[in-house]
Order: C-alpha cells, then structure tokens, then sequence
C-alpha cells in the first residue's frame, strides 16, 4: 500500500526551517574551533597510509560541545611509560556551515569532515584528532541529515607539519620540534634540482624529512631523521630528484650541525639533543631491530 503523499511528504522550505535553526543553536551554544584538514604526502597505496600527514589548511568554524560535563575517555592515568592523557570528546557542526566555511580549499576528499582531520580546541588549549564521522544523527528528520558528529581523542604529535596560519596553534607545536640538521651539500649527482619542502630524503636505509633548503650556501636541513648519514653517498629527494653529495672529505666546508628550532635554545645546559644522538650510534631501535641490541 502506497504512503499517504499529504503527511509522508517534505516541503523544502520545511527543511530548510530546520536546518537554518541548526545553525542558529550552534552559533547561540556552540565554541570557535580551529579545523584543520589533512592532507597527504607520501601515501602508501599499498597499506593506504601517510606517516608524513600536512595540516596547512585551517578554517575557523563553530561547533557545538555535546559532552558539556567534561571531557570523556580513560582520562589521566600514570601507565609504564609515564602520564598518559586519553580525554576524549563529541562534536557538532552543521553541514551547511561545513560547505560555507570550506568552499574553495584545495586538499583532496574535503567535502566533508574526515578521520585524521584536527581540531583546536581554544578552551583547554589542546589538539583533537577525529576518530570518527556520524552523518546520520539525529536521523533523517523530515528526510534529510543537517549536521555531523564528530568524535574526538587527544592528539599525539608525531612530527607532522602543522603551519595553519594561526599562531596560537603553531607556536604551540613548535615548542614539540627539539632539534633539526644542516648539511652543506656538495657536487654531486643532478645537483641542478633543488629538494623541496616537506618531501622524503633518502641516502640508502636512511630518511629524512626536508624542512628547509637553502640553494645560495647549498644547506638542506631536515629532521625526523631514521638512520645515520654517511659522507660520500648522495642524498636524494623523493618528489625533487634532486642528488647532491654530502662528504666532508672533499675539503669543502660540509658539516653537520644541531640547530634549535624557533621555542627552543641552547642553554649550555641542555644537552638532551646531543645525547640522543650519540645513543643513537650505541643502540639501535630501527623497525628492523626492534629489541634495540647493537647489530654492529
């Protein structure tokens, strides 16, 4: 038996009452929020994963805070490794806002919230990662969806870069960038390309990731560097191309050199840095010697 089409049937203008109060109680009860979507830059198309995730692009939008009496998750607990902060929380932003706010942006899948996506939340000052996108809730009133809910956990820095225009965000996240690398580069293979921002440099087993290049002194500096570079052996760019020769034995002025980054400085005292690496020529705790025993 077919519906009755007098009360099964929707007005659009009926809809759009419904959505536009959506909007409205998120404006009235809701927070600024800084989102910031992922974009990708080495992606594994075999696993379909990037360990070197950009966030450039970031929009103020208001959401709404379902979980108003705290946050959720397993909280704050010491665990083996130390204090360990798990606060999770429930989000709401309207559809329409989403499409208004982020019309235009160039990453790739953006049409909507996304898993791995950021948020800055300004009151506890702290980053949150999507988990996960609900597109159905509430469900399908007079037939059709106005808003997304957006489960969040705490974000773990894990080297990605962060530059989404606003300050408060990424001065935050310099402060997590301990120390970088500068090489003098040399004559070497095609040594005519210059290496890119942001883009994979390897020399063998050993990468890095490019976080500046200085073409006039031929100074590439990088960091989140897996491995130990060795002189004598071009180091080369992924995306780039770019082949130059990295070795002290030439009798030019190559060296390396440990740089603070812009949050950080060298007191004299802090040698934490220095450390670091020479314990990483004592132990080895690459994914091919994951007890940490020296192979040498």
């Amino acid at each position: 038996m077919a519906t009755n089409p007098y009360f099964s049937r929707y007005a659009t203008v009926e809809q759009s009452l419904i959505e536009d109060l959506t909007v409205e109680s998120i404006k009235m009860y809701g927070q600024d929020m800084v989102y910031i979507l992922r974009s990708t830059v080495n992606e594994d198309t075999l696993f379909g994963e990037d360990v070197d995730n950009d966030f450039s692009d970031g929009r103020e939008v208001e959401m709404f805070i379902e979980t108003v009496d705290g946050f959720e998750g397993d909280g704050d607990f010491i665990s083996k490794f130390g204090l360990d902060i798990r606060d999770s929380m429930s989000l709401i932003v309207s559809k329409k806002r989403w499409k208004e706010v982020f019309t235009g942006t160039t990453v790739t899948g953006a049409d909507r919230p996304r898993e791995g996506d950021l948020i800055y939340f300004p009151l506890s000052k702290g980053l949150f990662e999507v988990k996960f996108v609900e597109h159905e809730n509430p469900f399908y009133q007079l037939g059709k969806n106005y808003s997304y809910k957006l489960n969040c956990e705490l974000f773990r820095y894990g080297g990605e870069d962060i530059e989404t225009g606003f300050d408060v965000i990424d001065d935050e996240v310099t402060e997590y960038k301990n120390f970088a690398i500068d090489l003098i580069m040399v004559t070497g293979g095609d040594n005519s390309l210059n290496y890119t921002v942001g883009e994979t440099i390897t020399q063998g087993t050993t990468t890095a990731k490019v976080i500046a290049w200085t073409s006039a002194t031929s100074t590439i500096r990088i960091t989140d560097l897996i491995g130990t570079i060795t002189t004598g052996s071009n180091i080369i760019g992924s995306s780039s191309g770019a082949a130059w020769l990295y070795d002290t034995a030439t009798g030019s002025s190559s060296t390396t050199t440990n740089i603070y980054q812009s949050g950080t400085s060298d007191s004299g005292f802090n040698d934490n840095a220095n450390i670091d690496m020479e314990f990483d020529d004592i132990v080895d705790f690459t994914e091919n010697n994951p007890f940490g025993e020296d192979i040498d």
